[in-house]
């Protein structure tokens, strides 16, 4: 990777007003903006990093942050796609229209895309040891394992080496093929053809939100955070083989 620069950007990913049919636990778009919303501010308030949100209904929350400095709203109107490829695809959708548009990405080395209606309490300490990793030649992807052929597309840091495998593997991504099998996909090709570096984060990621696939909560529990860093080393070990 030319030239490396240092700043991080945060990548929020938002769609107020629906447009795929794919299954979607919350649909109002006024609970959906209020999400966005406590989640752009949860990232101002407990991080110092640029915050980039961009959507794909042509709904910006702009007004709602007119003095900022460190975010950027990007808002454009998805179109239709017959057949529907699912919300996954529209993800994508949205991160090649920001990494195209983006003023704050010109200037940023690492990027971490963020579901945007999600707050990650432990933001800091997942990318707080990116330093540790010289990732200047060939670039790098910091995911962890939802499990086998599958990434956690929830929150994933990469440079924009990476960008290119994941756009090419998303190119697959329809209501059968999801997103997280895309990742893995992309993760793979980019070490095995690309050389870049991955590692799973240091740590399980800590949710504070509502799931969009299923309505409910995330949960915080003694025994849910000790089954998470249970899961989260077991899939390490259990599947370092296949990204080596």
């Amino acid at each position: 990777m030319s030239g490396q620069k240092t700043d991080i950007i945060l990548l929020l990913t938002g769609t107020i007003e629906r447009n795929s049919s794919d299954v979607l636990a919350v649909k109002d778009p006024e609970i959906r903006k209020q999400q966005y919303l406590d989640a752009i501010s949860f990232y101002l308030n407990h991080t110092s990093f640029k915050i980039i949100f961009a959507e794909n209904s042509g709904n910006s929350l702009a007004n709602d942050f007119p003095e900022s400095d460190r975010l950027e709203f990007i808002s454009f109107n998805s179109p239709k796609i017959s057949p529907d490829r699912g919300k996954g695809y529209k993800e994508l959708e949205i991160m090649d229209y920001a990494i195209k548009n983006s003023r704050f990405i010109k200037n940023s080395s690492l990027i971490v895309k963020i579901t945007g209606r999600l707050k990650v309490l432990n933001i800091n300490k997942l990318v707080g040891f990116t330093h540790n990793f010289d990732y200047s030649n060939n670039g790098l992807i910091l995911s962890n394992i939802y499990k086998r052929l599958k990434m956690d597309s929830r929150c994933f840091l990469f440079s924009i080496d990476f960008w290119p495998y994941l756009q090419e593997n998303g190119k697959a991504i329809n209501v059968g093929f999801s997103f997280e099998k895309a990742l893995w996909k992309a993760i793979v090709d980019f070490k095995n053809k690309g050389s870049g570096t991955y590692r799973q984060f240091s740590q399980p990621l800590r949710i504070k939100g509502i799931s969009g696939g299923f309505g409910m909560p995330y949960k915080h529990g003694v025994l849910i955070i000790f089954a998470k860093k249970l899961k989260h080393y077991l899939n390490f070990y259990t599947y370092s083989e296949i990204l080596k």
